[in-house]
């Protein structure tokens, strides 16, 4: 019976600790590649702009603005020449200091990238969606210097060629 209990507790410790890396945003919004959740209207519409250099009015752009995300992606798969099955990450745009005190990071275990919406650039995202994508292509991903090594090739051809 105490074990039970004990386990009763751990598991609804974790579950408790799952809803809060999900429930950053109340709003979603979906692309072919991403589903991004934030708070606020503006926090989606400043990370567009961020990433893709001009505003727009997302409510009547959303076609727009989910091509410049998944433009991004399609981008660093072919960089890497990695295309994983069915791929898909989460993003969790905030506001201020992420915990790790970066501009962004891609958690492997919640296979999240969290966004500091104020700081993000197109490079930033590239970087950190060439980690989601390295971790998802490997069945055993790579050391994380490897990953950087691969990463760093990113940033350095992200646009190269335009």
């Amino acid at each position: 019976m105490k074990r039970l209990v004990i386990y009763l507790t751990i598991l609804s410790m974790l579950c408790g600790a799952a809803q809060s890396v999900y429930a950053v945003g109340d709003k979603v919004f979906k692309t072919k590649y991403t589903t991004i959740y934030y708070s606020a209207e503006r926090d989606l519409s400043d990370f567009v702009w961020r990433i893709g250099g001009s505003r727009f009015e997302l409510l009547a752009d959303s076609e727009i603005a989910s091509n410049r995300i998944d433009r991004i992606v399609e981008r660093v798969e072919a960089i890497l020449d990695m295309y994983p099955k069915n791929f898909m990450v989460k993003m969790h745009l905030k506001r201020g200091e992420l915990e790790q005190n970066s501009v962004a990071f891609y958690g492997r275990r919640s296979k999240s990238i969290q966004v500091n919406v104020d700081r993000v650039t197109d490079g930033v995202m590239a970087h950190e969606v060439a980690h989601a994508v390295i971790n998802q292509y490997f069945a055993s991903p790579p050391p994380s210097k490897i990953q950087e090594i691969l990463t760093q090739y990113v940033d350095k051809y992200l646009w190269s060629d335009y």
